[in-house]
């Protein structure tokens, strides 16, 4: 799994590659919480290149969509796979998350 972060106008882009799950997950959410901060008003996942996302990825999700609302800050995912879409699906929760198309609908 790698990830790197870029910025977008008031955005913070996360790109994650790979897979995330119960092994690196922990990983992730430390490498995202240590470079987002406490000053990003807009995080977005973008899950172009991620190939695999099991329950604690989507846990993480959670995790960061929580934090950014404690902010009163804005987090979307964007460039979900159909894979990981059938799973949030399944799980009722592609209506929780706020899950965009491309990066091009970002506001």
């Amino acid at each position: 799994m790698e990830i790197t972060i870029r910025e977008k106008g008031a955005h913070k882009i996360v790109a994650i590659e790979g897979e995330v799950d119960l092994y690196n997950v922990g990983k992730l959410k430390a490498e995202i919480l240590t470079m987002v901060g406490e000053t990003v008003t807009s995080l977005v996942i973008d899950m172009t290149n991620l190939n695999y996302m099991d329950s604690s990825g989507i846990a993480l999700m959670a995790s960061l969509q929580k934090k950014m609302k404690s902010q009163t800050g804005k987090f979307a995912i964007i460039n979900i796979n159909k894979d990981v879409m059938n799973v949030l699906k399944l799980a009722a929760l592609d209506k929780f998350f706020n899950i965009l198309e491309s990066e091009e609908k970002l506001i």
